[in-house]
Parts: structure tokens; C-alpha cells; sequence
């Protein structure tokens, strides 16, 4: 293992986000971020400051190989509702991918807030912002599309959206259960429908995807 200067970031970065993403924060001693990454102490000091230093660049790194990746395909998807839709069909997939059950570094992170300096909180305030105004603007396009009612209150609804991602991120580190997962999102999305009483037998994420098409000029 290579030690030392001859260790690019992208190296460390990684080493160490897998020991955030597994221990959390808080349960991460030096010890074992020396152990994961090969930089000795005063190595990881004199790069990153701190462990918060490290941290803060390690949440950056995680949501910029995912998330916003993933916001920036999405976001020019012809059908915004069909764009939120996919969103929570993709979050549901990655979530079950994992083996490990660890969630979102980001959720994660949040829900261990207190345990965070402010650098590190602001920077998962700021990632988890991105991923509610990625729906915040889906929802406004289909509100000028007529695919949602000018009424709707699009920030409430972006917020909610956002507490569904949370929903489905914490479940899937308890349980696994790819019904459980599946059916958070649908109700997640549900919210998305026309007023009345919708069609039992069609999946809600589907009528949200036929209500942007035949409700589009």
C-alpha cells in the first residue's frame, strides 16, 4: 500500500469515506482513519486540518459521485413529474444494491448531527438542499405545464419529497425489504396525484408518469 505523499486525495478520499459511511462520524477514531487511508497521523492533519477537515471533503466527494450526477441527468428530462419519479425509483434501486445496508453517508450524517462541527453540518445542509431544489424545480415545470394545479404549493411539496428520501434512506439501513422501500415511494409520490380518489390497480408511480403525459400541452 502505497504511504505517504506518493497518496493521491482520490485515494485517501475513498479509503476514508468507507470508513465514514460504515462507523458514522462520531465512532470514526484517527486510529482507524490511518489504518484505512495509510497516512500517518500528522499526514492526515497536515492535508486536512482535522477530522472534520477530512470529513467535510469526504461528504463532498460522496455527493458529487452520486447524487449530483444523478440530479443533472434527471433535471433535463423532458417530464419533470416522470424526473421525480425516476428519482425515487433510482434511490430505491441504489438502496437495495447495498449488500452493507448503509444508507446515505448524507442522511446518515444528518441524523448524527449533533455530533458534527458546523463546517461538516453545513455541508450536508447544503448537498441535501440540492437534492430539494432539484424537486422543487421539477415541480415548478410541471406546474407550468399544467401537469400539477397552479395552486400547489411547490416548497411544501419539494420538503415532503425531501422527508421521503429520509424515509426511504433510514428504512433501507432497518429492514432491506425491497416491498417496504417500494412502498414508501409510492406514498412519497402520491402526493403528486389530482385530487380524487386514484385508480387502485395502477402502480402510483406510473400514474404520475401517464399524468405528466396526457396532462402536457
Amino acid at each position: 500500500m502505497p504511504r505517504g505523499r506518493n497518496l493521491s486525495d482520490d485515494v485517501v478520499l475513498e479509503r476514508a469515506m468507507q470508513v465514514f459511511w460504515r462507523r458514522g462520524y462520531a465512532d470514526t477514531s484517527l486510529r482507524e482513519l490511518t489504518a484505512a487511508t495509510g497516512l500517518g497521523s500528522a499526514a492526515l492533519y497536515h492535508r486536512y486540518a482535522d477530522k472534520q477537515g477530512l470529513f467535510v471533503r469526504v461528504l463532498g466527494r460522496y455527493a458529487e459521485r452520486g447524487l449530483a450526477v444523478r440530479i443533472a441527468r434527471l433535471a433535463t428530462h423532458p417530464e419533470p413529474l416522470e424526473a421525480i419519479r425516476r428519482f425515487f425509483d433510482e434511490l430505491v434501486d441504489a438502496s437495495l444494491a447495498d449488500p452493507e445496508r448503509r444508507g446515505c453517508l448524507l442522511v446518515n450524517s444528518a441524523l448524527d448531527g449533533a455530533d458534527m462541527g458546523e463546517a461538516a453540518r453545513a455541508t450536508v445542509r447544503a448537498r441535501l438542499g440540492e437534492v430539494e431544489a432539484f424537486f422543487a424545480a421539477r415541480l415548478a415545470c410541471a406546474v407550468a405545464a399544467g401537469a400539477l394545479p397552479a395552486h400547489t404549493d411547490v416548497a411544501a411539496q419539494a420538503a415532503a419529497l425531501l422527508g421521503g428520501v429520509f424515509s426511504i434512506r433510514v428504512a433501507a439501513r432497518l429492514y432491506g425489504e425491497p416491498a417496504r422501500l417500494r412502498t414508501l415511494a409510492t406514498h412519497a409520490l402520491r402526493a403528486l396525484e389530482p385530487a380524487g380518489v386514484p385508480d387502485p390497480t395502477t402502480p402510483p408511480t406510473r400514474r404520475v408518469a401517464r399524468i405528466a403525459r396526457t396532462r402536457t400541452p
